[in-house]
């Protein structure tokens, strides 16, 4: 395999790779905040119940609080991850960007779809 061709197909595989990775993210950052919105759920019936809202006070419910801390950090997490998905998307732009000036570098044998249109040899 010629260096070039094993380039293309590392790029390829990094390619697949990036775009499982940010649709793993992004169904992630959906189940998540999904669960974000029960515990907002659970908090507002715990609060309704106990007939406290204001989490500074002695009495305010320990399940409605640990809840809020339980969606604080589910909140971290889908910023984190919505970071990552973004850096990944990012990096994909680039690979793609690698793959449009390879076709355009090859005139007579580039694909239309941004990959190389491989020879059988």
């Amino acid at each position: 395999m010629k260096p070039r061709e094993s380039t293309i197909q590392a790029k390829e595989f990094q390619a697949a790779a990036l775009r499982r990775q940010v649709a793993q993210y992004e169904r992630m950052i959906a189940d998540l905040e999904v669960i974000a919105v029960e515990l907002g759920k659970q908090i507002e019936a715990e609060e309704r119940r106990s007939g406290v809202n204001d989490p500074s006070n002695f009495a305010y419910s320990t399940v409605a609080r640990a809840a809020g801390e339980r969606r604080k950090n589910l909140s971290a997490t889908i910023a984190d991850l919505t970071d990552r998905a973004s850096r990944a998307a990012d990096e994909l732009v680039g690979i793609d960007g690698f793959f449009a000036a390879l076709a355009s570098a090859d005139v007579g044998g580039g694909a239309t779809d941004g990959t190389m249109a491989r020879s059988a040899a």
